[in-house]
């Protein structure tokens, strides 16, 4: 499995350049991100069942970070964090959510693009 967070642990330089953020507003955000998680956990407990994932949140979050500053698709994804394809889908729906509420938009809804009409690209 591909563990682009120790990646970024040892050149934060590049955090901006690929995810959007700067590497200490990614600790930040991840900080936030891991309370919403632990509080939605304690409201909602999980019985002991399954494997327990090798794939970190550090690697949630920057997947997801990933997915809505490139757009690539869940293909590419898997193949770059070494993961299924269904299971980098189910990461980013799990975390987009959890995001917009750790980053405080008001609507999270946002960062669906349901109602999209028009697309411009930039070659």
């Amino acid at each position: 499995m591909n563990n682009k967070y120790k990646f970024l642990q040892e050149n934060p330089k590049h955090c901006k350049r690929l995810f959007g953020v700067k590497y200490d507003v990614f600790e930040l955000l991840l900080k936030k991100v891991q309370n919403e998680m632990d509080d939605f956990l304690q409201q909602h407990p999980l019985s002991n069942r399954g494997l327990t994932a090798d794939f970190s949140l550090e690697n949630h979050v920057l997947l997801t970070l990933e997915y809505l500053r490139q757009y690539p698709t869940f293909l590419s994804l898997a193949v770059s964090y070494g993961i299924s394809e269904s299971y980098a889908n189910k990461v980013y729906h799990k975390i987009r959510p959890v995001l917009g509420q750790a980053i405080g938009l008001k609507n999270p809804e946002k960062l669906k693009f349901k109602h999209v009409q028009k697309a411009l690209i930039d070659v």
